[in-house]
Protein backbone atom coordinates (compact mmCIF):
# COMPACT_ATOMS: atom_id res chain seq x y z
CA UNK A 1 0.00 0.00 0.00
CA UNK A 2 1.52 3.35 -1.22
CA UNK A 3 1.77 6.21 0.90
CA UNK A 4 -0.03 9.73 0.71
CA UNK A 5 1.45 13.41 -0.70
CA UNK A 6 0.33 15.32 1.76
CA UNK A 7 0.01 19.36 0.52
CA UNK A 8 0.44 21.28 3.90
CA UNK A 9 -0.17 24.76 4.00
CA UNK A 10 1.80 27.52 5.80
CA UNK A 11 1.07 30.37 7.16
CA UNK A 12 1.25 33.54 4.69
CA UNK A 13 2.55 36.34 7.54
CA UNK A 14 3.79 36.26 11.22
CA UNK A 15 0.59 36.12 13.79
CA UNK A 16 -1.21 33.68 15.40
CA UNK A 17 0.00 30.22 14.26
CA UNK A 18 -3.10 28.36 16.21
CA UNK A 19 -5.74 30.90 14.19
CA UNK A 20 -4.35 29.47 10.69
CA UNK A 21 -2.74 25.90 11.63
CA UNK A 22 -5.50 23.35 12.45
CA UNK A 23 -4.67 20.80 15.01
CA UNK A 24 -5.18 17.94 12.50
CA UNK A 25 -2.35 19.22 10.30
CA UNK A 26 -0.38 19.65 13.57
CA UNK A 27 -1.22 15.22 13.60
CA UNK A 28 -0.01 14.85 10.18
CA UNK A 29 3.55 16.55 10.14
CA UNK A 30 4.03 14.24 13.29
CA UNK A 31 3.50 11.51 10.69
CA UNK A 32 5.47 12.42 7.83
CA UNK A 33 9.53 12.29 7.91
CA UNK A 34 10.02 13.46 4.16
CA UNK A 35 9.21 16.88 2.86
CA UNK A 36 9.45 18.43 -0.62
CA UNK A 37 9.73 21.96 0.04
CA UNK A 38 10.09 25.35 -2.08
CA UNK A 39 13.08 26.59 0.47
CA UNK A 40 14.67 24.69 2.99
CA UNK A 41 15.46 27.19 5.55
CA UNK A 42 12.01 28.55 5.52
CA UNK A 43 10.47 24.77 5.82
CA UNK A 44 12.72 24.10 8.78
CA UNK A 45 11.82 27.53 10.42
CA UNK A 46 7.65 26.48 9.98
CA UNK A 47 8.62 23.30 11.55
CA UNK A 48 10.16 24.38 14.74
CA UNK A 49 6.87 26.78 14.86
CA UNK A 50 4.35 24.45 14.59
CA UNK A 51 6.30 22.32 17.47
CA UNK A 52 6.72 19.38 15.69
CA UNK A 53 7.99 16.24 17.77
CA UNK A 54 10.33 14.72 15.16
CA UNK A 55 13.68 15.93 15.51
CA UNK A 56 14.16 18.20 12.12
CA UNK A 57 17.82 16.88 11.80
CA UNK A 58 16.53 13.57 11.02
CA UNK A 59 14.04 14.44 8.37
CA UNK A 60 14.90 14.40 4.87
CA UNK A 61 13.80 17.50 2.83
CA UNK A 62 14.05 17.69 -1.04
CA UNK A 63 13.93 21.55 -2.56
CA UNK A 64 11.56 21.76 -5.52
CA UNK A 65 11.62 24.91 -7.79
CA UNK A 66 11.50 25.63 -11.42
CA UNK A 67 14.61 24.06 -12.11
CA UNK A 68 13.45 20.67 -10.67
CA UNK A 69 13.26 17.73 -13.86
CA UNK A 70 10.73 14.26 -13.70
CA UNK A 71 13.93 12.06 -12.67
CA UNK A 72 14.05 13.89 -9.39
CA UNK A 73 10.11 13.97 -8.58
CA UNK A 74 10.41 9.84 -9.19
CA UNK A 75 13.48 9.99 -6.05
CA UNK A 76 10.96 12.52 -3.87
CA UNK A 77 7.92 10.41 -4.33
CA UNK A 78 9.58 7.16 -3.95
CA UNK A 79 8.90 7.58 -0.21
CA UNK A 80 5.34 7.35 -0.81
CA UNK A 81 5.59 4.18 -2.95
CA UNK A 82 7.41 2.27 -0.10
CA UNK A 83 4.28 2.95 1.77
CA UNK A 84 5.49 5.95 3.69
CA UNK A 85 3.70 9.92 3.78
CA UNK A 86 5.74 12.69 2.11
CA UNK A 87 4.57 16.39 2.86
CA UNK A 88 4.57 19.12 0.39
CA UNK A 89 4.91 22.83 1.58
CA UNK A 90 5.07 25.98 -0.25
CA UNK A 91 7.06 28.83 0.53
CA UNK A 92 4.05 30.50 2.19
CA UNK A 93 0.03 29.44 1.77
CA UNK A 94 -1.44 26.65 0.21
CA UNK A 95 0.94 24.53 -2.28
CA UNK A 96 0.68 24.62 -5.87
CA UNK A 97 -1.61 27.95 -6.16
CA UNK A 98 1.16 30.76 -7.72
CA UNK A 99 3.58 28.45 -6.60
CA UNK A 100 5.74 25.59 -8.31
CA UNK A 101 4.96 22.20 -6.35
CA UNK A 102 2.16 21.56 -8.75
CA UNK A 103 4.93 19.58 -10.75
CA UNK A 104 5.48 17.13 -7.69
CA UNK A 105 1.62 16.68 -7.36
CA UNK A 106 1.09 16.16 -11.58
CA UNK A 107 4.01 13.45 -11.12
CA UNK A 108 2.07 11.58 -7.89
CA UNK A 109 -0.96 11.31 -9.77
CA UNK A 110 0.98 9.79 -12.68
CA UNK A 111 2.35 7.63 -10.63
CA UNK A 112 -1.02 6.38 -8.63
CA UNK A 113 -0.14 8.22 -5.30
CA UNK A 114 -2.84 9.63 -3.15
CA UNK A 115 -2.95 13.25 -3.17
CA UNK A 116 -4.33 15.25 0.43
CA UNK A 117 -4.61 18.81 0.56
CA UNK A 118 -4.99 20.02 3.84
CA UNK A 119 -6.86 23.33 4.94
CA UNK A 120 -4.72 26.23 5.54
CA UNK A 121 -4.41 30.18 4.51
CA UNK A 122 -4.78 30.73 0.82
CA UNK A 123 -3.94 34.55 0.20
CA UNK A 124 -5.70 34.53 -3.01
CA UNK A 125 -8.70 33.28 -1.81
CA UNK A 126 -8.67 35.57 1.42
CA UNK A 127 -8.46 38.47 -0.79
CA UNK A 128 -11.34 37.56 -3.19
CA UNK A 129 -13.75 36.82 -0.11
CA UNK A 130 -12.69 40.35 1.08
CA UNK A 131 -12.84 42.64 -2.01
CA UNK A 132 -16.44 42.83 -2.84
CA UNK A 133 -15.80 41.55 -6.67
CA UNK A 134 -17.22 38.95 -8.27
CA UNK A 135 -16.50 35.72 -6.69
CA UNK A 136 -18.37 33.77 -9.18
CA UNK A 137 -16.33 34.41 -12.03
CA UNK A 138 -12.57 35.24 -11.84
CA UNK A 139 -9.01 34.33 -13.24
CA UNK A 140 -5.79 34.16 -11.59
CA UNK A 141 -3.18 35.99 -14.08
CA UNK A 142 -0.09 35.67 -11.72
CA UNK A 143 2.68 37.95 -12.58
CA UNK A 144 1.92 40.80 -15.13
CA UNK A 145 4.50 41.44 -17.77
CA UNK A 146 7.43 43.39 -15.77
CA UNK A 147 8.39 46.00 -18.68
CA UNK A 148 6.22 49.12 -18.06
CA UNK A 149 4.61 49.46 -21.84
CA UNK A 150 4.20 45.56 -21.73
CA UNK A 151 2.41 45.74 -17.94
CA UNK A 152 0.23 48.49 -19.12
CA UNK A 153 -0.20 46.72 -22.52
CA UNK A 154 -1.93 44.15 -20.42
CA UNK A 155 -3.71 45.71 -17.59
CA UNK A 156 -5.89 47.34 -20.69
CA UNK A 157 -6.55 44.12 -21.71
CA UNK A 158 -7.76 42.58 -18.59
CA UNK A 159 -9.89 45.70 -17.61
CA UNK A 160 -11.75 45.43 -20.49
CA UNK A 161 -12.30 42.00 -20.30
CA UNK A 162 -13.48 42.30 -16.61
CA UNK A 163 -15.68 45.41 -18.09
CA UNK A 164 -17.29 43.08 -20.79
CA UNK A 165 -17.78 40.50 -18.77
CA UNK A 166 -17.91 41.28 -14.85
CA UNK A 167 -14.95 38.57 -14.40
CA UNK A 168 -12.56 39.32 -11.68
CA UNK A 169 -9.07 39.60 -13.07
CA UNK A 170 -6.20 39.30 -10.12
CA UNK A 171 -2.63 39.16 -10.14
CA UNK A 172 0.35 39.69 -7.95
CA UNK A 173 3.69 41.52 -8.03
CA UNK A 174 6.75 40.96 -6.37
CA UNK A 175 7.56 43.39 -3.40
CA UNK A 176 9.75 45.39 -4.37
CA UNK A 177 7.64 46.07 -7.79
CA UNK A 178 4.10 46.71 -6.10
CA UNK A 179 4.32 50.86 -6.42
CA UNK A 180 5.15 50.21 -9.76
CA UNK A 181 2.18 48.55 -10.57
CA UNK A 182 -0.05 50.66 -8.54
CA UNK A 183 0.95 53.65 -10.60
CA UNK A 184 0.45 51.69 -13.82
CA UNK A 185 -3.08 51.12 -12.53
CA UNK A 186 -3.47 54.89 -11.68
CA UNK A 187 -2.07 55.84 -14.93
CA UNK A 188 -3.91 53.19 -17.60
CA UNK A 189 -7.51 51.69 -16.01
CA UNK A 190 -10.21 54.13 -16.45
CA UNK A 191 -11.47 56.13 -13.07
CA UNK A 192 -14.71 54.04 -12.38
CA UNK A 193 -13.16 50.82 -12.49
CA UNK A 194 -12.99 49.07 -9.78
CA UNK A 195 -9.45 47.88 -8.06
CA UNK A 196 -8.82 46.19 -4.31
CA UNK A 197 -5.31 45.88 -3.18
CA UNK A 198 -4.69 43.33 -0.11
CA UNK A 199 -1.04 43.41 1.50
CA UNK A 200 0.08 41.36 4.43
CA UNK A 201 -3.31 39.34 4.71
CA UNK A 202 -3.63 37.67 8.86
CA UNK A 203 -1.15 40.04 9.73
CA UNK A 204 -2.18 43.27 12.14
CA UNK A 205 -1.44 45.43 9.75
CA UNK A 206 -2.93 44.15 6.70
CA UNK A 207 -4.09 46.55 4.25
CA UNK A 208 -7.75 45.27 2.68
CA UNK A 209 -9.37 48.48 0.29
CA UNK A 210 -11.68 48.11 -2.38
CA UNK A 211 -11.97 51.67 -4.18
CA UNK A 212 -12.15 52.99 -7.52
CA UNK A 213 -8.68 53.93 -9.73
CA UNK A 214 -9.71 57.66 -8.89
CA UNK A 215 -10.02 56.64 -5.51
CA UNK A 216 -6.52 55.13 -5.62
CA UNK A 217 -5.01 57.95 -7.54
CA UNK A 218 -6.46 60.29 -3.94
CA UNK A 219 -4.93 57.46 -1.90
CA UNK A 220 -1.05 57.28 -2.98
CA UNK A 221 -0.89 60.89 -2.83
CA UNK A 222 -1.34 60.77 0.72
CA UNK A 223 -0.14 57.11 1.14
CA UNK A 224 3.21 56.81 -1.14
CA UNK A 225 4.75 54.40 0.79
CA UNK A 226 1.96 52.15 1.59
CA UNK A 227 2.62 48.89 0.04
CA UNK A 228 6.48 49.03 -0.13
CA UNK A 229 8.22 45.75 0.37
CA UNK A 230 4.72 43.73 1.08
CA UNK A 231 3.74 40.98 -0.64
CA UNK A 232 0.03 42.34 -2.80
CA UNK A 233 -2.69 40.81 -4.70
CA UNK A 234 -4.23 43.11 -6.72
CA UNK A 235 -8.02 42.51 -7.96
CA UNK A 236 -9.41 44.15 -10.93
CA UNK A 237 -13.05 44.57 -11.48
CA UNK A 238 -16.17 46.23 -12.27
Amino acid sequence: MSGKLYLIPTPIAEGNFEQFFPAFNAEIINQIDTYIVEELRTARRFLRYASIQKKIDELQFFELNEHTQGVELNEYLQPCLDGLNVGLMSEAGVPCVADPGNKAVEKAHQLGIEVVPLIGPSSLILALMGSGLNGQNFVFHGYLPVEQYDREKKLKAIEAVAIKTGQTQLFIETPYRNRRMADSICKVCQPATRVCIAAGLTSENALLKTQSVSKWRKYFEDERNALDKRPCIFLLGR
